[in-house]
């Protein structure tokens, strides 16, 4: 009876949006594997009596569609102070730690940062806004932050690139570079699943509910556990 009432007023909403990038391991728009977000996201649906499919835009431009409609989820979104107010936030799933990832023979930490020539960072992401509070001036933003780093690092375009260490080091895994060092944490926090300012309250308890179900009976273990 709960799930049908539930389905019902589900189906009176207007249609929900999956909205993500490619952010890979945690959303990947071509691959064997779909990502944790994605797999648990769509998941979480599925057990609401719904298969929603999930819309793959630049990082910038998801982050706008979320912020200007109201029934689209987005995922993975950091918890920053600027965003607090923007979204609802759904769950934590997966830490979020910001290094340094560099060619060199010696992990570089903050300070040694700001003597470098060329930091690669994507475009509207913490790793960029952290940088930048920090008053670096070195940093080339990229609209999209895949193996394309790894081929500038290797090649000496850039010096280091600044990102989310689980993010890096999937990518790496995937092209089997193995010169490639990690720095201390510099920050670290959280990705969230996310929902629009204006999300229906009644949907957003539910999902809520469900990821959280999802976390306790070892979904979202099962899933992580495929990424690593």
């Amino acid at each position: 009876m709960f799930f049908g009432t539930f389905g019902q007023a589900f189906s009176e909403q207007p249609a929900i949006r999956l909205v993500t990038s490619d952010l890979t391991p945690y959303s990947i728009e071509k691959g064997t594997l779909p990502g944790i977000f994605v797999e648990l996201v769509q998941e979480a649906m599925r057990r609401l009596g719904h298969e929603v499919k999930v819309e793959f835009y630049p990082w910038t431009r998801a982050q706008k569609i979320a912020e200007q409609q109201d029934n689209v989820i987005l995922f993975p979104l950091t918890r920053t102070a600027p965003r607090e107010e923007l979204y609802q936030w759904l769950m934590p799933v997966a830490p979020m730690e910001l290094v340094f990832v560099s060619a060199q023979d010696k992990p570089i930490n903050l300070i040694e940062a700001r003597k470098l020539g060329r930091i690669a960072v994507q475009k509207s992401t913490p790793a960029e806004a952290y940088l930048a509070q920090q008053g670096f001036t070195n940093m080339i933003a990229f609209p999209k932050a895949a193996t394309t780093n790894i081929k500038l690092l290797m090649r000496g375009r850039v010096d280091a690139w600044f990102t989310a260490k689980g993010f890096a080091q999937y990518l790496i895994k995937q092209t089997g570079e193995t010169n490639l060092q990690f720095g201390p944490v510099i920050e670290q926090s959280f990705f969230y699943v996310a929902a629009s300012k204006n999300f229906p309250e009644d949907l957003s308890w539910e999902l809520r509910r469900v990821l959280n179900k999802l976390a306790q009976d070892g979904t979202l273990s099962d899933i992580l556990s495929r990424y690593r």
